[in-house]
């Protein structure tokens, strides 16, 4: 799929969620496109969720030449929170022949979290291939899911099988939300098997003041307890 068609892509997913007013409590959404046909989108809990926990979006569906025998997105609250932001796809795609499928999970309200995040993919070409994924995790001030307002983090396109990361500043308002974008391209048809995650570490500052403000707070209690 070329650039425009990518860029066009993200921007519908952006708009259809854009358009919910209770944007705000959306539910995580995993949203599938392979370049043809219309996008499926399943929400945490709603419709083709075979799972049904909060938190986690279990899916298995067909779209064009793939096949999705596991699909499994997890995020807050079943992994991570809102200030420890933590999210990842798990998937066994088949393709029936050569063709690009992007996977978009998304999820909102998190925040206060600053720090670095680091995103981290792993694969394998089970049989068949050759083919490659390309993973990127975004952010939005305004808290839209699906949307790519800031880009975060990338671990490049790369060949499988792979184990690639990148890490990039989380600097973003409370609340955002934040978008994992994974790309898979099969060459003919294939099995594929990869785990795209992303963490956030707090910066050294960020953590020398928290220790700092526990310092302080031992103290006062020290004073307090010899008057």
């Amino acid at each position: 799929m070329g650039g425009f068609k990518v860029f066009a892509f993200l921007g519908l997913v952006a708009m259809l969620t854009a358009a919910n007013p209770n944007r705000a409590q959306a539910a995580a959404s995993l949203t599938l496109y392979d370049g043809v046909n219309p996008l499926i989108t399943v929400v945490d809990n709603g419709p083709g969720d075979l799972i049904g926990v909060t938190g986690a979006i279990l899916l298995q569906t067909n779209v064009g030449v793939w096949n999705l025998a596991i699909s499994t997105a997890v995020t807050k609250p079943l992994m991570g929170s809102t200030t420890d932001p933590v999210m990842d796809l798990d998937i066994t795609a088949v393709s029936s022949a050569a063709g690009t499928l992007r996977l978009v999970f998304s999820d909102n309200g998190f925040g206060p979290a600053t720090g670095i995040l680091n995103a981290i993919v792993t694969g394998h070409i089970a049989s068949g291939g050759p083919g490659s994924v390309t993973y990127d995790v975004y952010g939005d001030p305004a808290n839209v899911i699906g949307a790519t307002t800031v880009h975060i983090a990338s671990a490049g396109t790369t060949p499988f099988p792979t184990s690639a990361s990148g890490a990039g500043p989380l600097l973003l308002p409370t609340p955002f939300s934040l978008t994992q974008v994974e790309t898979l391209v099969a060459s003919g048809p294939t099995t594929i098997n990869t785990d795209a995650s992303f963490s956030v570490v707090p910066e050294p500052t960020s953590i020398a003041l928290t220790g700092l403000g526990l310092a302080v707070c031992l103290l006062r209690r020290f004073h307090r307890n010899r008057k």
